[in-house]
């Protein structure tokens, strides 16, 4: 005598009837509700109770605390199927078969003329799916993974594409972000450091891993190092920008002057007036006018411009043998000159300290 019995407690229902079964259980449920009743699966199963299951779902996607329940189970003479289906899954209309005589559901059923109608119509059902749907067989044995990155080296926040393929694997997470991905697939992302991902794969006996590790090159603004060469001292030595404005500079006219730099990251380097540049050089010049220069630095991931203005002062006598030699080599200075090192750096610090001064009445 076939009977029915609907409930909002399916999980509680299968869990008692599991205890008072003969010789078989058919089970339509989803993944959590798999967990909700393992113990009563389990203690079922050791009663040598038959039992099937159809674990229902809207993806392949299979947890690795899955695959370890299942081979429970499996190893237990359980029969496990997976069968996507978004209609049940959303509906949820699960529902449990014991001994083929007691019909239990989570849901209401539509209108049949009486309990054994409904029973058989199930029972028909169930196996339809079973005969549908793939059986759940736990891979096991050796995993290949195959896991690399397009770039090991981008500046900050460029973008990467990782790519993977696996085999016989049950699980794949990547690192350090816990995503769970597919057998194979890509993954373009942006970074802004240095990282290193791991793809894990796992099935029921084994895990591997695979790492990959992309440097990230910190992009600064391009520098620019200043000299002007004192003729007392006979040597170069460093100036500021003045306070009133980056990029401008004081020197003294007919003064010589050094630009140097070295950048340190691929790209272009040109100026309006030079043309292209080397990623490390130097420039010298004598200033005999107010000079201005415009350079243009092109990396990968953006363009940066460093504008660097010279302001003159009129003080030729210093530099009128430093002017007509250009860059051969003075003759050694007097004795006498050496003294005046501290005078001359006054000066030029003075000489800067006026422009500022003047510089900021005429703002």
């Amino acid at each position: 005598m076939s009977r029915f019995y609907q409930t909002f407690d399916l999980n509680s229902e299968i869990e008692k009837e599991l205890l008072r079964a003969s010789y078989l259980a058919q089970i339509v449920i989803d993944e959590f509700d798999l967990f909700v009743i393992s113990k009563a699966l389990f203690e079922a199963l050791n009663q040598e109770i038959n039992i099937e299951i159809i674990i229902i779902s809207n993806s392949q996607k299979k947890s690795m605390k899955l695959v370890n329940l299942c081979k429970r189970l499996i190893d237990l003479e359980a029969s496990i199927y997976w069968e996507i289906n978004d209609l049940l899954f959303t509906k949820e209309d699960y529902f449990a078969i014991f001994d083929k005589e007691y019909l239990v559901c989570g849901s209401k059923q539509s209108d049949y003329e009486n309990p054994e109608t409904l029973l058989r119509s199930k029972n028909d059902f169930f196996n339809g799916l079973a005969h549908s749907s793939q059986a759940i067989n736990l891979l096991s044995g050796d995993i290949e993974i195959e896991f690399n990155v397009d770039k090991s080296i981008v500046f900050s926040h460029g973008s990467i594409t990782l790519k993977w393929e696996t085999k016989n694997v049950h699980q794949i997470i990547i690192y350090p972000h816990g995503w769970e991905v597919e057998a194979q697939g890509t993954k373009k992302i942006k970074i802004n450091e240095d990282i290193k991902f791991t793809l894990e794969g796992k099935n029921k006996d084994k895990s591997l891993r695979k790492s990959v590790f992309v440097r990230v090159v910190k992009e600064n603004d391009i520098d620019f190092d200043v000299d002007v060469y004192d003729p007392i001292l006979k040597d170069f030595i460093a100036i500021q920008p003045t306070l009133t404005e980056q990029g401008l500079f004081a020197a003294y006219l007919n003064q010589r002057i050094k630009l140097t730099w070295n950048i340190p990251i691929m790209g272009k380097l040109s100026e309006s007036n030079l043309g292209k540049l080397p990623l490390e050089g130097s420039h010298e010049f004598i200033l005999n006018q107010n000079e201005t220069f415009m350079f243009t630095f092109k990396s990968i991931n953006k363009t940066q411009t460093k504008k660097m203005s010279f302001q003159c002062f009129y003080d030729e006598s210093l530099f009128e043998e430093d002017t007509e030699e250009g860059l051969k080599t003075e003759k050694p200075p007097k004795k006498e000159s050496l003294n005046l090192q501290k005078c001359r750096s006054y000066l030029l610090s003075f000489g800067v300290k006026l422009f500022n001064i003047f510089k900021k009445k005429n703002i």
